[in-house]
């Protein structure tokens, strides 16, 4: 419409009334029933009206008020992007994209047709849109600092310094005085102290006391120097000393002692007296009423030193913090004057400086040309504060300047879910682009969202929405962290589904499970002792050494998935393959095996803890030695040592032939633990290697070399004594947990000539009658 030149006109009010000039609907609203017939009348008097009848639609509301919504045509300030476009794109392609085909994708598409950034926003929260203009809309200034602010803020012409009165009486006594009424004058090195400094002012035309008598003192004397009367002199009442409430007429070190006994602060009030913040604000008030009443005056404030302390606060627009770090450096002294270049600021009733709305808007500048500029209604977009974050956060360029535009920019990576490829995303990299520096991250992790069991979006009205809290108190936190990385890639979609939530904590329960039996034996690791290594620690060994290789790859090119899946496998193997096949040497203080489990748990923690920081703290705690970090998350990443892939490849032979063996013992319905004669396989092993796969099929013999795999299923009298044997030692390890046995109280076992085994537990004798089919 505005192309063609159509006129922008409302019929319609914000009040949702139709406004004047508009005939016989002038003053209707546009909701009301009685309207709808006005409306019809008038078309069936025009013969107008083809037919009549209710329909039922759907209409906008505000989600928060409920109220009736219109769609209203408004001006806006808009940010020119389609220029930019090229560039955004180019930047586009200069970061990481993870998945990968965002970048050209969803983000690619979405900045080469870059609209325009509407940045303006009619509401009263917000930060304000920076620009002012003149009432004719023939100039305008965009306003970039506080400073900025300052140097175009319409000013009163008056120039102003605070003055301390010379020593009074009750500072030689040592005593604190908040009594206006006291006698306390000033000593004759006070009135020295005044005509002193009065003979370094220079203009003054207007002199403003408080009412306490060595402040009226000082006033007098100062007026006389200059060659004022004393009409020149005014009494404000807020300019008065501090009150010092309890502590007034007391020696001033019980004041001091006081104040630091009890960590006074800022705004702390003196017993049944003022606080510093209250003396703030009735300075305040008095320096703010001057500006905007007095014009073109040189004005000097005799007060006390209260004044110079609030008063320096009050020009700086200081906040709590900011006032406690100016009251301690600031020490005022007798007859000091300190010159106030007080420009007014947009300030709150602390008057601390506050460029928000309302203070904002009754702030007037002055133009170049000399006309008075006032502040546009609108505030910014959000998104824009949202975007200006790298810079914001370090309060750039007024500080951190080199540290922005060195190091700190850009970001090594960024990581949200998809939908703020139109939002976050965007508006980071726009506001990069806008102010030169480019692309403000190298890295991002684009994520998928999380649905329900079903893959349906959650939602409050379908009922399938699942509480955080509660899924934390059900999981834990950390479980559902590693779900999160390793259940599906950043990208995908994430079903939230009890089954792989239950392989994720079991994941985490091999992990911990192991470090838990290292726990129970590690006092039998001796220091310095390391043993011989096996083939099995060996192989421990290079598989942890595989798997810090794949999870430091995989973390530096910004893969997690896979990082968390190479961690996942090497806790299997280390629960369900290297503590089974120690449990013996670990039992009986093996070196090599304990120390192998010990540095594989702790390289296994470090590597965790990016993806379950709670757990992995918990084991490094336990593992930690005296020269460790405090904390896992202080300790320098792990560099991964050689790995030897072929053993890896032939234990991983090794753990397939058991397999298929045991698959095949169950089919012949033989029991583990009756051992058999032999087992015949393809290709070949190491003897080492063929030992660990006797041991784990519980055979006696390894043969090498068959076409495929088979077991000798025939038992003779000798093996079946020693499967007897193996149950009784199962029976006896079961009456050892009965019995609350550690596992380092000792059993002995005899064999009966009857067949019956006896066990001496430390309860005593416990039989165990074996009786074959």
């Amino acid at each position: 419409g505005q192309k063609v030149g159509l006129p922008k006109v409302h019929l319609v009010a914000p009040d949702g009334k139709f406004v004047e000039g508009t005939g016989f609907l002038e003053g209707k609203s546009v909701i009301d029933s009685e309207t709808n017939v006005e409306v019809l009348k008038d078309l069936q008097a025009k013969n107008a009206v083809f037919s009549k009848e209710s329909y039922t639609h759907s209409y906008p509301h505000c989600w928060r008020s409920k109220n009736r919504l219109i769609y209203y045509a408004r001006d806006s300030w808009f940010i020119r992007m389609h220029d930019l476009r090229e560039k955004l794109v180019a930047e586009n392609k200069k970061v990481n994209w993870e998945p990968g085909y965002i970048q050209e994708g969803r983000m690619g598409e979405w900045l080469a047709g870059a609209k325009e950034w509407a940045v303006s926003r009619e509401r009263y929260w917000g930060t304000p849109l920076p620009i002012w203009e003149s009432e004719d809309k023939t100039e305008r200034v965009v306003i970039g600092s506080v400073e900025d602010l300052k140097a175009r803020t319409k000013k009163s012409g008056n120039t102003y310094s605070v003055m301390r009165h010379g020593e009074a009486e009750q500072n030689a006594l040592g005593i604190c005085s908040s009594a206006v009424d006291e006698p306390y004058g000033l000593t004759e090195q006070g009135v020295a102290q005044v005509i002193e400094s009065a003979k370094n002012l220079k203009g003054v035309t207007r002199i403003f006391a408080s009412p306490f008598v060595r402040a009226q003192e000082t006033a007098k004397l100062v007026a006389r120097e200059l060659g004022l009367a004393e009409s020149d002199i005014t009494t404000d009442t807020r300019l008065g000393e501090l009150n010092f409430g309890d502590f007034s007429g007391l020696p001033a070190e019980e004041f001091i002692a006081y104040r630091k006994a009890h960590n006074y602060s800022f705004s702390d009030p003196m017993p049944n007296g003022e606080s510093y913040a209250d003396a703030k604000r009735r300075f305040g008030s008095f320096l703010y009423e001057i500006e905007s009443t007095l014009s073109d005056e040189n004005v000097l404030i005799v007060s006390h030193g209260i004044a110079l302390e609030t008063l320096t606060n009050v020009m700086k627009g200081a906040d709590m913090n900011r006032s406690s770090e100016v009251f301690e450096y600031v020490k005022p002294q007798y007859a000091q004057v300190l010159p106030l270049p007080f420009v007014p600021l947009p300030h709150n009733e602390e008057y601390e400086l506050d460029l928000h709305r309302p203070f904002i808007d009754d702030v007037v500048l002055i133009s170049d040309s000399g006309k008075e500029l006032t502040r546009v209604t609108e505030v910014m977009d959000v998104w824009f504060d949202s975007g200006s974050m790298p810079y914001a956060q370090d309060h750039y360029p007024f500080e951190n300047k080199e540290w922005v535009e060195g190091a700190g920019f850009p970001a090594d990576y960024i990581s949200e879910a998809i939908d703020q490829t139109r939002g976050w995303f965007y508006t980071l990299l726009a506001i990069g682009v806008l102010t030169g520096k480019g692309a403000p991250y190298k890295n991002v992790i684009c994520l998928g969202h999380l649905l329900d069991a079903e893959g349906k979006k959650m939602s409050k009205s379908r009922g399938n929405v699942t509480s955080p809290w509660e899924a934390m108190d059900e999981w834990g936190a950390d479980t559902l962290r590693f779900w999160m990385f390793s259940v599906s890639q950043p990208g995908d979609s994430k079903n939230f589904d009890a089954k792989t939530l239950k392989e994720s904590a079991r994941t985490l329960s091999w992990f911990e499970n192991s470090a838990k039996f290292f726990e129970l034996f590690k006092d039998g690791l001796k220091e310095g002792e390391t043993g011989e290594l096996q083939t099995i620690d060996a192989w421990m060994q290079a598989r942890t050494n595989e798997t810090l290789a794949a999870v430091t790859e995989n973390m530096d090119t910004y893969h997690p998935y896979e990082a968390s899946r190479a961690l996942a496998g090497l806790f299997e193997d280390l629960s369900q393959w290297y503590v089974r096949r120690i449990r013996d040497r670990a039992r009986d203080g093996d070196g090599a095996a304990l120390t192998t489990l010990r540095d594989t748990l702790k390289t296994s923690a470090l590597m965790l803890a990016p993806f379950s920081p709670f757990l992995a703290e918990d084991m490094f705690q336990m593992l930690r030695t005296e020269t460790d970090p405090e904390s896992v998350h202080l300790m320098t990443w792990p560099v991964a040592g050689e790995s030897d892939a072929e053993l890896i490849s032939d234990m991983k032979k090794v753990r397939e032939l058991a397999s298929e063996a045991l698959m095949l013992r169950q089919k012949a319905d033989m029991k583990v633990r009756q051992p058999l004669a032999s087992l015949s396989i393809p290709g070949e092993l190491s003897p080492a290697l063929a030992a660990i796969l006797m041991e784990e099929v519980n055979v006696k013999e390894v043969k090498t070399g068959a076409s495929e795999i088979s077991i000798d299923t025939v038992l003779t009298s000798a093996l079946v004594a020693e499967g007897d044997e193996r149950a009784f030692a199962r029976a006896v390890a079961e009456a050892r947990k009965t019995e609350d046995l550690s596992p380092r109280d000792r059993v002995t076992a005899d064999r009966r000539d009857d067949g019956i085994y006896v066990a001496e537990l430390s309860t005593g004798p416990v039989r165990f009658s074996l009786i074959r089919e």
